[in-house]
């Protein structure tokens, strides 16, 4: 066997890497080169959009203060009305799921 009938390798390549030459030229480059102590992170689309929902998340109050302030004026005024067929019509579909 011949070593210059190798494919996809020619003999040049093999003598530069032996020797500790240049890289081959299909090699890729590597990463930028960061100066020493620095670290680098790269997040991924996802990545980057699960961070941008945790922090709309994190400023969002829990409590809904406008909403409380008129179901509050509701109940003070006797307005409030409660819609009983809502109410049981959550339980039964809370109990069926419950059995499932």
């Amino acid at each position: 066997m011949k070593i210059h009938e190798l494919p996809g390798i020619g003999v040049e390549q093999l003598q530069a890497s032996q020797a500790g030459g240049a890289a081959s030229p299909k090699e890729k480059p590597g990463p930028p080169q960061c100066p020493e102590g620095v670290d680098v992170i790269h997040l991924s689309p996802q990545a980057r959009l699960m961070q941008k929902a945790s922090l709309v998340v994190a400023e969002t109050p829990e409590i809904r203060a406008e909403k409380v302030m008129a179901l509050k004026d509701s109940v003070e005024h006797g307005t409030y009305q409660v819609d009983s067929r809502k109410i049981a019509d959550k339980l039964i579909s809370e109990m069926l799921a419950e059995k499932l």
